[in-house]
């Protein structure tokens, strides 16, 4: 058994996603190469909204991970929305994706958004098992939702047959016991590739009125290999300090969930980790990289498809625009 930092336990998760999107479709409408988008960018089905919002896939998987649950909306004493993408600038997403739910109406649980881009979740489950430290907190929704595919362009076609929209949510409750919970968390903003991941328009800086829409400036600009080339560069000190006090290793860890950055990222995991590919939850050719959402979506596919056993650990893992690293170490009890 690990040591954990922080008890709390997952007691439901759940998913929504749109409509699926085959790969041969995008490349026969925008002049690509049979087979593509499966080769380069690894991904043969992602899902795009049709009229749906960041709220309404959102609430969708919130209350898919009550149901799960077994608790109603009444029964959660926080909600956290996590992501990247959000329906307004206010009022927060959170409101607007409580608003949505089932007896959304009548809820008075703190509501909050945290916004770390890919890494969103992480941060959120990481606050969450703060809160539940506090005994007036019993329960925490944790919804990680996002809509990439209205922010994205034909230009660049890495991104276009990457990314995918959908949401999952977790709920955590607090514990008594500490065989389950958090036991580390850790997060490092490099900033030396704060402009290889960005929409530089559409905020104060370049203002609407002030810019008027421009691909370059409006949709998502991403610099894969100097994304990779970070990463090499600083994720083997990261996960050697992430570990280094927790008591066991990488390859010591039952399940890696990571994000699904991108076809090359998670083929380097198991080479980094020394782990079984068969031990990283890999959901990237039939969902895409969802941003923050990927995260949690692995890890209702590992709940749903395998379950989690007592004593069982999962490493939360993932990198993120500005450039970040971050990880998560959770043992369930």
């Amino acid at each position: 058994m690990l040591n954990v930092t922080k008890p709390c336990r997952i007691i439901g998760t759940g998913m929504h996603v749109p409509t699926a999107v085959a790969s041969d479709t995008i490349e026969a409408k925008h002049g690509l190469p049979v087979g593509w988008s499966l080769e380069h960018s690894g991904v043969d089905t992602r899902h795009w909204i049709t009229t749906e919002t960041v709220a309404e896939l959102g609430s969708r998987a919130a209350q898919n991970a009550l149901d799960d649950a077994g608790v109603s909306l009444t029964d959660v004493d926080v909600m956290i929305t996590a992501g990247g993408t959000s329906d307004q600038h206010i009022p927060s997403q959170a409101a607007l994706t409580l608003a949505l739910m089932k007896g959304g109406d009548q809820a008075r649980c703190q509501a909050f958004h945290v916004d770390t881009t890919c890494l969103s979740f992480i941060t959120a489950f990481r606050l969450a098992s703060d809160m539940l430290q506090d005994g007036e907190i019993r329960r925490v929704l944790v919804v990680a939702s996002e809509v990439a595919s209205v922010g994205i362009g034909p230009a660049n076609w890495e991104t276009m047959t990457l990314f995918g929209d959908g949401a999952a949510a977790v709920v955590l409750e607090a514990s008594a016991s500490e065989k389950a919970g958090v036991v580390k968390h850790s997060h490092r903003l490099y900033t030396e590739g704060v402009r290889a991941a960005e929409i530089p328009g559409g905020c104060v800086a370049k203002w609407v009125e002030d810019y008027a829409f421009a691909p370059e400036l409006h949709h998502f600009q991403m610099d894969g290999r100097e994304l990779l080339r970070l990463t090499l560069k600083h994720l083997p000190s990261f996960i050697s300090n992430f570990f280094e006090d927790t008591g066991t290793l990488w390859n010591e860890v039952s399940w890696t969930v990571p994000h699904q950055a991108s076809k090359t990222g998670l083929g380097v995991i198991p080479k980094i980790a020394k782990v079984k590919p068969d031990q990283v939850v890999n959901i990237l050719e039939t969902y895409g990289n969802c941003i923050s959402a990927s995260i949690p979506m692995a890890l209702h596919h590992l709940m749903t498809t395998r379950g989690l056993q007592q004593g069982e650990s999962v490493l939360f893992i993932g990198t993120s625009a500005g450039y970040s690293i971050g990880a998560l170490l959770y043992q369930h009890g």
